[in-house]
């Protein structure tokens, strides 16, 4: 009966999502975005075949998925509770404790949020995980849409490699297609910088902006704060050079130097804000988890600003070259090493063979780009102590990072060079 539903349920969502004014006017034609979903789709059953099948240890996709069949159970025999129990706290502390990682009210509001959109879900599906999976991609599908028209807008004509980029990139389709917060945070950002850019290429920022703006940054910084706070200065940089025509590079070298001050004088300002303290206890919540069979060895930070320096090689070791290509502590994570390699092989092609940056604004989007996405990759690095979850992480923001590579790459030259070797 399950199979039988989900293959009633995809024609109908495909039309649907078609319909969206969103996605139909994003200047691809309805094949091709038709085609791009049923690849969203064979990623999403992916992922819950391999983590129901092959993942060791425990598995949040079904687990989330379980707690939202119990939610939704709940809904019909007691929809008082449903609707109240998100916002009760039953910890000692309260409401304490926003940026701990276990025994918080706020920790487990960024799985409950997930496990009521399911709990919606199952209105329909009745619990069937691979329909629910169907649902939840047709939220994230819209992340995806925002980004190629991001790109679009950007790069206008170069529609083969932003499809690339922003949809098939193999470890970020993969893990955003699972139930989890992975999916619906990329779903915010992408659809956050969307409406940041177009809103500031209008000079204005409306009531709608800045409602999806705001609504979007809360989410984010609910379902996973760390990303809401790299994403902030970045975004004020970009609004500056984008309002007074400033030099990017320099604009955000000044903007991110008084971050860095900030991050260390803060304490001082305000005792009751660490973000050294924070950094010290994210480290260490993921030190006390289980030893997994992709663990890596994580030099301990300490509250000194020279302990950051020290473990900074370390951290860019691992976000930016692990995987090695040889080193397979799982068989699972050959596919995603061979993926990696290859980005690494577009970088060397990049820097051989870039395309001159024409425009401010273009110039302006790669800075905050780059800003960004290094500054997430540098607080992975220093707190994830394995590979699996790296991997996970890290996956987010590729598009923001591989896809410019592959728009500023220029490939008639190495086609000639390949026809000279011929």
């Amino acid at each position: 009966m399950n199979y039988l539903l989900f293959f009633v349920y995809l024609p109908l969502v495909c039309w649907m999502l078609m319909k969206l004014p969103f996605v139909k006017n994003s200047g691809l034609g309805s094949r091709v975005l038709l085609a791009l979903f049923l690849c969203k789709i064979a990623a999403g059953i992916a992922i819950g075949w391999m983590s129901l099948h092959l993942y060791q240890g425990g598995n949040d996709y079904w687990d989330l998925n379980r707690e939202g069949w119990k939610e939704y159970q709940l809904l019909v025999t007691n929809p008082g509770e449903y609707f109240s129990n998100l916002f009760r706290s039953d910890y000692d502390g309260g409401y304490s404790g926003f940026f701990d990682s276990f025994h918080s009210y706020w920790n487990d509001l960024r799985n409950n949020l997930i496990i009521k959109l399911v709990s919606v879900f199952n209105i329909f599906s009745r619990g069937d995980y691979y329909i629910n999976s169907l649902f939840f991609n047709a939220l994230v599908f819209l992340g995806h849409v925002a980004l190629y028209r991001l790109y679009n807008l950007i790069f206008p004509g170069r529609k083969f490699w932003i499809i690339l980029g922003c949809f098939l990139l193999p470890s970020t389709l993969y893990f955003t297609s699972g139930i989890h917060r992975d999916g619906i945070v990329f779903l915010l950002l992408a659809g956050l910088i969307y409406v940041f850019y177009v809103s500031l290429q209008r000079a204005r920022f409306g009531w709608k902006q800045s409602l999806i703006l705001g609504c979007s940054g809360m989410l984010l910084l609910l379902l996973r704060s760390y990303v809401l706070l790299a994403l902030l200065p970045a975004l004020l940089a970009w609004g500056i050079i984008a309002r007074w025509k400033m030099p990017a590079l320099r604009v955000f070298i000044i903007l991110y130097g008084l971050s860095g001050i900030l991050f260390f004088v803060m304490p001082v300002i305000s005792p009751s804000i660490n973000p050294m303290g924070l950094l010290l206890q994210k480290q260490a919540d993921f030190l006390q988890l289980p030893p997994s069979v992709t663990a890596i060895p994580l030099r301990p930070l300490s509250s000194s600003g020279e302990s950051l320096l020290v473990n900074m090689p370390q951290a860019l070791n691992h976000v930016l070259l692990r995987p090695y290509v040889w080193e397979l502590p799982s068989r699972i994570l050959l596919p995603m090493n061979l993926e990696w390699l290859c980005y690494e092989l577009l970088f060397l092609a990049f820097l051989f063979y870039r395309i001159r940056i024409a425009s401010d604004h273009s110039r302006g989007f790669l800075v905050f780009s780059i800003f960004f996405v290094f500054s997430l990759f540098l607080f992975i690095g220093y707190i994830v102590p394995n590979l699996g979850t790296l991997l996970r992480y890290r996956s987010l923001y590729l598009p923001f990072i591989i896809t410019p590579l592959l728009l500023l790459t220029d490939w008639f030259k190495w086609g000639r060079i390949f026809k000279i070797i011929k």
